[in-house]
């Protein structure tokens, strides 16, 4: 979710604001975090008022398609922070977009959570998302086999050691590197590697070296941090469908299975913890700041072996600043 130049913050929260009704129509949850993104990403004054526009005045304006996108964008991912989702409000929203010209599915989306179609949100978020289509170039590219044994290996239906190595020789990397800061992920928390039995599909666990790049637990709020940071290196919008599947289950509430597994942690409300707001607002400033797709862009094993403060430099990372 590429955020817009300052000179266009306004206008981009403004016709979120507009979308959603008006401030007088949303949680205060979200009018936090409006003013967080004005504060931390745009310095503006903490409570400055910004006014909500209309449709009608964006286009006589003559803003621009990618900002018009943009301004949608938002407007949807703060209806997914709501966990009583108003079917009125998507219904505007989907008419604000309409009226805009943008065509996005993850205002589709929001009509689902509204309409508590949890299992057809579910099954559309997957469908759409990045991890969905990485596994389907990776299968036309002759790794079905591995792909399916990743697979299982989640699944507790046996092991692929030759996965399971791939991610064990982080181990035995110099202290500092960013692999081997992994390594030390996987054990502080117990968790299997992939490849192991129910380690993680290796696909979904390129999202685990963004965690310890941006020093990011493994948390319900370090989730939804670090989600909110790959969505902001993503240049298209399955980061963002990535962000929306990570609010079900950390925020709205509406997913609590993934792939056939219950999520353990999985809760509603976490922004709502104090200061996790703000830390998830300066997220995506930091994932906006960075050179690179984080997820994609990169061969996440070839830098294992940087130390963690070079992988950052050569990525664009800065520090958290909440």
């Amino acid at each position: 979710m590429f955020l817009p130049a300052p000179a266009d913050a306004r206008t981009w929260i403004g016709g979120a604001l507009g979308a959603l009704g008006g401030p007088e129509r949303m949680h205060d949850l979200q009018r936090e975090i409006v003013d967080d993104l004005g504060v931390v990403i745009y310095g503006f004054a903490p409570g400055e008022v910004i006014e909500p526009l209309s449709a009608e005045t964006i286009l006589t304006a003559g803003v621009g398609p990618e900002l018009r996108a943009q301004i949608v964008r938002l407007a949807v991912v703060l209806e997914l922070t709501d966990r009583a989702l108003e079917r009125s409000t998507t219904r505007g929203v989907e008419q604000f977009a309409a009226r805009l010209g943008v065509r996005t599915v993850l205002v589709h989306e929001a009509r689902q959570l509204a309409e508590h179609h949890t299992v057809l949100l579910h099954t559309d978020l997957l469908r759409h998302s990045w991890t969905a289509r990485e596994t389907a170039r990776e299968a036309l590219s002759g790794k079905v086999i591995e792909l399916v044994r990743s697979k299982l290996s989640y699944l507790g239906i046996g092991h692929d050691d030759t996965i399971a190595d791939r991610w064990r020789s982080l181990r035995d990397l110099p202290d500092g590197t960013w692999g081997r800061g992994v390594a030390d992920f996987y054990e502080r928390h117990g968790f299997a590697f992939p490849g192991e039995p129910h380690g993680i599909y290796e696909i979904g666990a390129r999202h685990d070296f963004i965690h310890v790049l941006a020093d990011y637990d493994a948390t319900p709020e370090g989730e939804l941090d670090t989600f909110a940071l790959i969505a902001a290196t993503m240049p298209d919008e399955e980061g963002l469908t990535l962000l929306a599947v990570t609010l079900g289950i950390f925020q709205n509430g509406s997913i609590r299975h993934m792939s056939g597994k219950r999520v353990v942690m999985a809760r509603s409300d976490t922004l709502a913890d104090p200061g996790a707001a703000k830390r998830w607002v300066d997220a995506f400033r930091r994932g906006a700041a960075c050179s690179v797709d984080l997820m994609a862009g990169i061969d996440h094993f070839a830098m294992a072996d940087l130390p963690i403060d070079e992988a950052r430099r050569q990525v664009g990372l800065t520090p958290a600043r909440t």
